[in-house]
């Protein structure tokens, strides 16, 4: 057996291996959307949102600064729980100030991932809504997580 045919054997199995990594990659999305245990989910994401709030308050927060993923942890826990949430209180709850918090919700505004919407009753409150889809790549990313949560073992001392 020649060196070429080697290298072809070995790329034909790399080949397989990457379709078969893509087809298992598909299997798990589908599984991942087709999930409608957002009642699991949002408990999930709320002890997510308390160990934030605990790091805050056990380790100087100033050290942690990750606005945007704050806002988006925030919009997507809202829509979870079928909930409103108002500018003024996206752009405190991630502890920045109002102005810092305002203008990463214009970057995730114009980037397509939140949306404003006006309150029907009260026009003064503007609402922020997350994307449909940009919620479902928060959905896959949360379930991941906690899937990876479900897999993981201590190891036995």
């Amino acid at each position: 057996m020649g060196i070429n045919q080697i290298i072809d054997e070995l790329s034909a199995i790399k080949s397989n291996i990457v379709e078969i990594s893509e087809k298992v990659e598909n299997e798990i999305r589908n599984e991942i959307f087709e999930s409608n245990d957002d009642k699991y989910l949002n408990n999930f994401v709320q002890r997510y949102l308390e160990n934030r709030n605990l790091r805050n308050k056990m380790i100087n927060k100033d050290l942690f600064s990750d606005p945007c993923w704050d806002i988006l942890v925030d919009v997507f826990s809202a829509r979870l729980n079928e909930k409103n949430i108002s500018v003024s209180a996206v752009a405190t709850a991630g502890n920045m100030p109002h102005t810092t918090g305002l203008r990463y919700i214009d970057t995730l505004e114009k980037i397509g991932y939140i949306y404003r919407e006006r309150d029907d009753w009260d026009g003064r409150r503007i609402f922020v809504k997350i994307s449909d889809q940009t919620f479902l790549m928060m959905k896959e990313y949360f379930l991941r997580v906690l899937q990876k949560s479900k897999d993981y073992r201590f190891p036995v001392m």
